[in-house]
């Protein structure tokens, strides 16, 4: 009988220590100090993975060249969800949203660039493509290039 009572109190414990550890599904992500891209906010505990992104910026074209891959464990929804909040507070205003199986895209435009975000899931999280590119008049954009 009293080992019962521990296993139910343990039980109790554990499940009391997990709800804890639960994330809201409608609170925001917080944006990580310093991101490596001074305008794109990135979600706290997101990484980038050096070795699968690259960035090339031309001084006195103002053209930039950002194809970058940021892992992290928070779920899609919530990181599409950051995006969606957090980019119009850096001026980048949003153009279009799919989702589909493949994962989330978010297109964003600013002055004379396009920002792509797609969110995917991966084997054991989420992975986070950003490209930004040039924007060609009339509103076409340059193509996209293949992610990391």
């Amino acid at each position: 009988m009293r080992r019962m009572q521990i296993f139910g109190f343990g039980a109790l414990i554990l499940a009391a220590g997990l709800a804890g550890c639960s994330q809201n599904s409608e609170s925001l992500l917080a944006p990580a100090p310093n991101p490596p891209v001074a305008d794109i906010p990135i979600p706290m505990g997101m990484h980038i993975d050096l070795s699968r992104s690259q960035s090339t910026y031309a001084p006195g074209s103002n053209i930039r060249l950002v194809n970058e891959l940021y892992v992290g464990s928070d779920p899609r929804l919530s990181v599409a969800r950051f995006f969606l909040h957090n980019m119009p507070i850096y001026k980048w205003k949003m153009q279009e949203e799919r989702q589909g199986p493949g994962g989330i895209s978010l297109d964003f435009i600013k002055h004379q660039e396009e920002c792509v975000i797609t969110i995917k899931r991966g084997w054991f999280n989420t992975h986070c493509y950003i490209s930004v590119t040039p924007k060609l008049s009339r509103g076409a954009t340059t193509t996209s290039a293949t992610q990391p």
